[in-house]
């Protein structure tokens, strides 16, 4: 998900702002510390222009 994030240019703030979510939830989906939910999952892919199962291990 980083290497995505970073390619598309944006921060974690970025990325969390077009996500709907706080910076810290996008640093722990990261890190691994949490796993994300299908919805989130989706929201992350298509703010970063990627299908899901790019990003994430479905």
């Amino acid at each position: 998900m980083k290497a995505a994030r970073v390619l598309k240019g944006l921060t974690q703030l970025q990325l969390a702002d077009r996500v709907g979510t706080r910076e810290i939830e996008i640093s722990r989906v990261e890190t691994g510390r949490i796993a994300p939910d299908a919805r989130l999952k989706q929201r992350i892919a298509d703010a970063l222009g990627k299908p899901t199962f790019e990003i994430f291990d479905c």
